[in-house]
């Protein structure tokens, strides 16, 4: 157990305190602090004996237990630096450590020495941090089991459940329970965020491999169809080049066209002699038609009754008739061969016409029989392209089917890459799971169902116990028990369950000490911490009667002698002083400003 111990509290400045230090030790003993006002002879209050436990409180958490502001807790007469020291001794099992909290205000510090040695931290809230857990001290603690001030603290069974709560936990020391709860809540936050993100993201690649898939099966789809097709076209391109074949193959390739050239330029030459025969022939009759003429024109002028020559012009006598006549004959005899010779010249010209006419038949024919050997070895070029090509798409479409009977696709890679990203992201996603669910079994067990709930159980038993003790010390009419969730049940003399707020102030104020008490006994053995003072604000001059007093008087001497505790009561009743085991500490305001002085009766 870690045992606390305040020595002694040097106060300046602080509140009505002025420049003159207040100066108290907390020795053993039930002490008194009670005074008088000088300023104000009529009144016993505003002598500043509250002072003395908002000093203590302030120089731990640096706040009051009033929570005034920090220009309000510097004294308002004197102006001066406003500082509070505090001596105290932590022993543990194995050392002491004796350390000196001096705490100031205009400027605002907080220093702290451990056996001489500076531990102030790099600010003022890690110092106040370093004070609360070397100290073991929380305001909460404090308020409800050192320093019970009656008329500016919220009674512990006046404050909310949640307030209540919080405040068992600290005293029974399941604070550990509630950071673990705290903890694990954030780590379950983290995670089941991570989670989330992860989650997404393995769904993103869900939805995405199924997209890929579905890419990936329409383009297999395609690709059959297309195989199909290639496989059709193949099929059909090897029809047609076995048609190619066939045709090629009834081809003659021999040379039938050189042949035929050779025919047909012998005919054009044969063409072109007839027609020079038959040009020839034409001459030759033109020439003996226009003989024929002039010899039948001659012949008619030859022997007429013209007493003159038609040609000389001269007289005709009679041995020109008989030369006439001779002529005449000669002329009739060429007439009659020109005239034969035109016919027969006429009849050549028939033959040669007929001759041409025949040659260019043959000519016609030998042509048409050309072309047609020539259409049949233009088409075996075609066929011979045409089987060229086909072959060429046959060996492409082979190609393709090789490519086609494969099972693989462009989507394969990404497939394989997003399925490998879907396998990590679920393991990942299993993981997390996994932690989840061990910290579902974490949080349950140190939930309010779990150990703690066991251990509560436990504890409460020990806490309604004392509970009981105390009120029966100070002779309730009550009893006060908590149960499994801190929700406490009081029931009256008459056995009918109670609310708080039902009891007149003194009962209250029974039920507030008891829980004082039971709270403070609870702390120490939990065996997390004791304190050596015990401070009641007012406690003599609230709502007890005498007999309430003498009741308190009794268990706060018990405690003392027990728990070897510096019991401090302020007070501004003269007959508390009877009471007193220790010293009084006498406090005088005068002129505003409050000092210790020497005890008199008052």
């Amino acid at each position: 157990m870690k045992k606390v111990k305040f020595k002694k509290v040097v106060i300046q400045n602080f509140l009505s305190v002025g420049e003159e230090p207040v100066v108290v030790e907390f020795t053993e003993g039930l002490h008194l602090i009670t005074g008088r006002n000088c300023d104000k002879p009529e009144r016993k209050n505003a002598v500043g004996k509250s002072t003395i436990a908002d000093a203590v409180y302030f120089s731990i958490f640096g706040e009051t237990l009033r929570e005034l502001k920090k220009d309000l807790i510097v004294n308002n007469v004197t102006g001066g630096k406003t500082q509070v020291e505090m001596f105290v001794d932590v022993e543990t099992s194995t050392k002491t450590n004796s350390y000196h909290i001096i705490r100031t205000l205009t400027p605002t510090k907080v220093t702290v020495y451990e056996n001489g040695v500076d531990k102030t931290r790099d600010s003022a809230a890690n110092t106040n941090k370093y004070i609360c857990d070397t100290l073991d001290a929380s305001q909460s603690l404090f308020q409800n089991c050192v320093i019970m001030t009656v008329n500016n603290a919220v009674p512990f069974m006046a404050k909310n459940k949640v307030e209540k709560r919080k405040f068992i936990e600290d005293i029974f020391g399941l604070e550990v329970f509630s950071k673990m709860i705290s903890s694990l809540r954030q780590d379950y936050n983290d995670i089941k965020k991570e989670f989330d993100i992860q989650n997404v993201k393995l769904e993103e690649t869900d939805n995405t491999f199924i997209s890929y898939q579905a890419e990936r099966d329409k383009a297999l789809a395609k690709k059959t169809e297309k195989r199909e097709i290639y496989l059709s076209r193949k099929d059909s391109n090897t029809k047609e080049l076995n048609d190619i074949n066939q045709k090629l193959s009834e081809l003659d390739n021999s040379d039938v066209l050189n042949d035929f050239k050779i025919k047909l330029v012998e005919l054009e030459n044969n063409l072109c002699k007839v027609d020079l025969k038959l040009n020839e022939l034409t001459e030759t009759n033109i020439v003996t038609r226009a003989n024929l003429t002039l010899k039948k024109d001659k012949y008619n002028l030859i022997g007429t009754e013209q007493p003159t020559c038609p040609v000389c012009l001269r007289s005709i006598d009679e041995h020109d008739k008989s030369v006439f006549e001779s002529e005449k004959k000669q002329l009739k005899y060429e007439l009659s061969e020109l005239a034969t010779l035109l016919k027969e010249n006429i009849t050549k010209i028939e033959t040669a016409k007929g001759i041409k006419q025949k040659v260019k038949n043959t000519i016609d024919q030998k042509t048409r029989e050309y072309n047609y050997v020539l259409s049949k070895i233009q088409s075996k070029g075609n066929l011979l392209s045409r089987q060229s090509q086909l072959l060429q798409w046959q060996t492409e479409l082979e190609e393709d089917l090789v490519l086609l009977n494969k099972d693989t696709t462009d989507f394969d890679d990404i497939l394989q890459e997003t399925q490998q990203r879907r396998d990590d992201l679920t393991v990942k996603v299993g993981e997390i799971t996994k932690q989840m669910r061990k910290l579902d079994i974490v949080k349950f067990i140190v939930s309010e169902e779990g150990v703690k709930s066991y251990i509560v159980n436990k504890l409460l038993e020990l806490l309604n116990s004392k509970l009981f003790y105390y009120l029966q010390k100070l002779q309730s009419n009550s009893v006060c028990t908590f149960n499994e969730y801190f929700e406490e049940e009081i029931v009256n003399e008459k056995g009918k369950v109670c609310s708080y707020f039902n009891f007149s102030g003194a009962e209250r104020k029974s039920i507030d000490l008891a829980c004082l008490f039971a709270f403070s006994d609870i702390r120490r053995m939990q065996g997390g911490v004791s304190y050596n003072i015990a401070m009641y604000d007012e406690l003599f001059d609230s709502s007890f009667d005498d007999k309430g007093i003498e009741l308190i008087t009794d268990i706060l001497k018990e405690r003392v002698d027990s728990l070897q505790e510096c019991a401090i009561v302020i007070s501004h009743r003269k007959e508390s002083t009877k009471a007193v085991t220790g010293e009084i500490i006498f406090l005088e305001k005068l002129n505003g400003i409050t000092r210790r002085v020497d005890y008199s009766d008052f």
